[in-house]
């Protein structure tokens, strides 16, 4: 059982920046998918945007203003992804975002992850540049989640079962994409890490520890948290925990100076990034380790028991905590975490943490 915080959101900003005929193709898509989910027009709203999008292009060949790597030009077609998404047309998302990505990065740029490290470490790189290759790399984060969702609906395989399957296109593509979006940051995290050693006199480091304190200006502590844990749920659900781990470990210590400062946030993140630690070593049946991440994440996710994410990573923790009981043969001591876990996932209306729990409870009560 795992749970998950923070999401990627691309917007295409004010109205303003588009030329007359480009918003009102933009009102009328906006007047279909803007509404209610019972009142909204989906196949109208993309066939809108998408009228919006191929004018916008053509302006875009006279007008550099409106080039396609403009951000309110990439903003629009985020927005059709989002709206496929809704759809439930995962190829058609799928062709929006690589399109997106063809439209920042360029063959080379989507090749090679290091023409972005380069970009961002230039001081001289404008605003707008830096805004679009952060916006990049959330597309590719979205695009590296859907390639999995896609995988995921073609085996129809449980989302809360360890897959060690790597070889099917999709699953490849997403890890690919992850790990661009990794490289990304790392990489400009060391440069930027020993570009400061060097003007302090101090030794290199190949693989620093993250800290916010040093963290580039131009990554925030939820992007990078976000990301960390995005393809570490990925590669976990795919029995690759040799990179899980290490990624769920950068992504706290990023975080753990806010849970010493009592930061809810910060705090009911680590309880997750805990819950998640702790499901792995369930997973490799290395117990002592599990019951550690468990008692660490309970001790975090108690400090704020109305927070929603300390909620979730509760129930899963305790989840978690009776497998190892029950893995030690202790039946009465697994059942009354089951029964809780069950509990308070009832409270919270998590009817998929509640069925797991309700299982649990049913397979173990002849041993009891």
């Amino acid at each position: 059982m795992t749970v998950g915080f923070v999401g990627y959101g691309m917007f295409f900003g004010p109205g303003r920046q588009y030329p007359s005929p480009v918003r009102k193709l933009l009102r009328e898509g906006g007047m279909a998918y803007l509404r209610p989910a019972d009142k909204q027009d989906l196949p109208k709203a993309v066939e809108k945007y998408t009228e919006a999008l191929e004018l916008l292009d053509q302006i875009g060949l006279v007008d550099p203003k409106h080039a396609p790597d403009a951000a309110h030009v990439t903003g629009l077609v985020a927005r059709i992804a989002a709206v496929y998404i809704e759809m439930g047309d995962l190829d058609n998302a799928i062709r929006m975002y690589n399109d997106l990505l063809h439209r920042i990065l360029g063959d080379q740029g989507m090749e090679d992850p290091r023409t972005q490290v380069r970009l961002l470490m230039d001081p001289e790189l404008g605003a707008e540049k830096r805004q679009n290759i952060l916006r990049a790399l959330g597309c590719a984060n979205k695009l590296a989640e859907t390639y999995d969702m896609r995988s995921a609906r073609s085996k129809r395989r449980s989302i809360l079962l360890a897959d060690p399957d790597m070889h099917s296109a999709d699953v490849r593509a997403a890890s690919r994409w992850y790990q661009w979006c990794l490289q990304v940051v790392t990489l400009t995290y060391q440069n930027h890490f020993n570009h400061k050693q060097l003007e302090q006199g101090l030794p290199l480091a190949n693989t620093p520890t993250f800290d916010p304190a040093t963290l580039p200006r131009v990554f925030s502590v939820d992007v990078v948290t976000s990301l960390f844990y995005n393809a570490a749920a990925f590669f976990a659900s795919h029995a690759q925990y040799q990179y899980a781990v290490p990624l769920l470990q950068r992504a706290l210590d990023l975080l753990r100076p806010g849970t010493e400062n009592g930061r809810e946030e910060c705090v009911c993140r680590s309880s997750v990034l805990m819950s998640h630690l702790a499901n792995v070593a369930v997973q490799t049946s290395d117990l002592p380790q599990a019951e550690k991440c468990i008692f660490d994440g309970l001790a975090l996710a108690k400090k704020h028991s109305q927070n929603s994410d300390c909620l979730s990573s509760f129930v899963a923790l305790t989840y978690d905590l009776g497998v190892v009981y029950e893995a030690a043969g202790k039946s009465k001591s697994a059942s009354v975490q089951y029964r809780h876990a069950a509990e308070v996932a009832r409270t919270i209306d998590d009817a998929e943490a509640e069925k797991l729990a309700t299982q649990a409870l049913r397979r173990i009560s002849t041993d009891i």
